[in-house]
C-alpha cells in the first residue's frame, strides 16, 4: 500500500519532467527548422528576385550560383547566434569566449568562400561589414548609449549579408563586379531593410530584438514616424539618383525590379507604440 502511495506522488513529477523535455525537443526542432527557411526565403527575394534578373543570368547561370549561396545564407545565421548569446556583453570591452568564436567562425568563413571559388573584392568588404554590424549591434543591446547615426549605420550595415550573396555571384561566375549596380541596389537594401523592421515593429519590440523603427521611437517618440518616413525619401532619392546614371533602355527594369523590393515594405509606418516607463515609475 505505502509502495503504491509513493508511486502515486512521483507520477506528476515523472509527467512534469517528460512535458518539460518534449516542450525543449519541440524547440529545438522548431530552431533547427526555422534557420534553414529564413535563409531560403532571403536567398528567394534578394538573390532570385533581385540580383540574379537585375544581372540578367540565364537559367542555368541561376542554377549554379544558388545551392552556395543558400549553403552561405544559412551559414550567417551560425554568427547570428554568436551575437544573440552576447547581447548583454560588450564585446569591445570583455574578450570572452563569444569573441573567440566570432573571429574563429570570420576565419573558417572566409576558407569556405576560397574554396568554393566565391571570394572576391566586395565579398571580403561585407564580410567586414558583418563584423562592424554585429559590434555595433552589441554595443546597442548590451546597454551602451545610442544616437541617430548609430541607427542608421546599423540599417546600413545589417545588408551585409545580402550584398555578399551579390558579391558572391560575381565571383561564382567569373565576373568582374559590377560597381555601378551595386552603388545602385546599396540603398534599395537599406530601404528594404527598414521596410523590413517597420513590418515587424511590434512583434521586435515584444521579443525585445533592436529594430530601426523602435529606436526611432526610443529617440523622437510621437515625432518618429516623420522622422523614418524623411530618411526613407533621402534612401529612396539616392536609388533614383544613382539610376538616373544607367542607359534608359535599363532605367525601367532596374526600377521595377528595386521597388518590387522596399515599396510594398516602406508604404505603411505603424503607429508608434508608447515608451515603456521606467523602473521608478512603475508600480
Amino acid at each position: 500500500m505505502a509502495t503504491h502511495a509513493i508511486r502515486a506522488k512521483e507520477l506528476p513529477r515523472e509527467r512534469a519532467l517528460v512535458e518539460t523535455a518534449a516542450r525543449t525537443l519541440r524547440r529545438r526542432l522548431t530552431g533547427a527548422l526555422e534557420v534553414p527557411g529564413k535563409a531560403a526565403r532571403i536567398v528567394k527575394d534578394y538573390a532570385g528576385d533581385l540580383y540574379f534578373p537585375a544581372n540578367r543570368l540565364s537559367v542555368p547561370q541561376r542554377l549554379w550560383c544558388a545551392p552556395p549561396i543558400l549553403l552561405v545564407e544559412y551559414l550567417v545565421y551560425r554568427v547570428d547566434s554568436v551575437a544573440e548569446g552576447a547581447r548583454d556583453v560588450d564585446l569591445d570591452a570583455a574578450r570572452n569566449d563569444d569573441y573567440a568564436k566570432l573571429h574563429a567562425y570570420k576565419a573558417r568563413f572566409e576558407r569556405l568562400l576560397r574554396r568554393l571559388h566565391a571570394h572576391n573584392a566586395v565579398v571580403a568588404r561585407e564580410i567586414e561589414n558583418g563584423e562592424r554590424y554585429v559590434r555595433l549591434e552589441n554595443k546597442v543591446t548590451s546597454g551602451r548609449t545610442l544616437d541617430h547615426a548609430d541607427v542608421l549605420r546599423l540599417a546600413e550595415l545589417r545588408p551585409s549579408d545580402v550584398r555578399l550573396l551579390h558579391g558572391m555571384t560575381f565571383a561564382l561566375l567569373g565576373r568582374p563586379c559590377d560597381t555601378a549596380l551595386l552603388k545602385l541596389l546599396w540603398p534599395v537594401e537599406v530601404l528594404a531593410d527598414i521596410g523590413n523592421d517597420l513590418s515587424q515593429y511590434h512583434q521586435d519590440v515584444a521579443s525585445g530584438q533592436f529594430n530601426t523603427y523602435a529606436a526611432f521611437v526610443q529617440l523622437y517618440g510621437a515625432a518618429a514616424p516623420d522622422r523614418i518616413r524623411t530618411e526613407i525619401a533621402r534612401y529612396e532619392r539616392m536609388f533614383l539618383d544613382e539610376l538616373a546614371r544607367f542607359p534608359r533602355a535599363r532605367q525601367a527594369e532596374l526600377r521595377a525590379l528595386a521597388t518590387r523590393r522596399y515599396r510594398p515594405l516602406t508604404a505603411v509606418v505603424p503607429d508608434a507604440l508608447p515608451a515603456a516607463p521606467a523602473p521608478a515609475d512603475r508600480p
